[in-house]
């Protein structure tokens, strides 16, 4: 049993070789080159790559295959949709922007400032913004309180009680920066 499988794997291999090394022969005509090699159709019907020579020297044996078949060297390279895009030059607009949309004048941009030095009246000044924010907090919770639609808490009955305190802080950091 062993024997009889072996000797028609050998039986195989010999006739796949000795098609492999058949060189083509006046009658066969070369078949359409997709790639950079050259394909010969044998008077059986099959397609064979002819032997080529390697970079090294070396030389290939030629190759059996089907129609329409590339090899691997030959394989073009995957490209995604942006890069065919870039390389067919079909279109310089972004996928999904309007290209017959006409593009805006922008508007300079104005709210960035330059590095500027604090100076010690914008340090008070900024002092005084503070202050008087917290005042306007505290107004606004006196007229919640007077309208009936809060009820004050013990830290907020406190915080309205230092409303004369920040008033009399806004005076003296105005006071202080009028002397520089």
């Amino acid at each position: 049993m062993k024997n009889w499988f072996f000797s028609i794997n050998i039986t195989l291999e010999s006739k796949f070789q000795s098609k492999m090394s058949e060189k083509p022969s006046g009658k066969s005509k070369p078949a359409c080159s997709e790639g950079g090699d050259l394909r010969v159709q044998t008077e059986s019907g099959d397609t064979f790559i002819t032997a080529t020579q390697r970079p090294d020297g070396s030389w290939r044996k030629a190759r059996r295959v089907k129609e329409g078949y590339i090899p691997q060297d030959e394989q073009p390279k995957y490209q995604n949709r942006m890069q065919l895009e870039a390389t067919n030059g079909r279109s310089s607009v972004p996928s999904g922007a309007n290209p017959r949309a006409p593009a805006g004048t922008r508007k300079p941009v104005s709210a960035i400032k330059a590095n500027v030095c604090i100076t010690p009246q914008d340090h008070f000044q900024k002092k005084i913004d503070l202050t008087k924010k917290k005042i306007e907090d505290i107004e606004g919770m006196e007229s919640r309180i007077a309208s009936g639609e809060l009820v004050p808490q013990p830290n907020q009955v406190k915080k309205i009680q230092r409303k004369q305190e920040y008033l009399d802080e806004i005076e003296k950091l105005t006071k202080e920066m009028e002397k520089l």
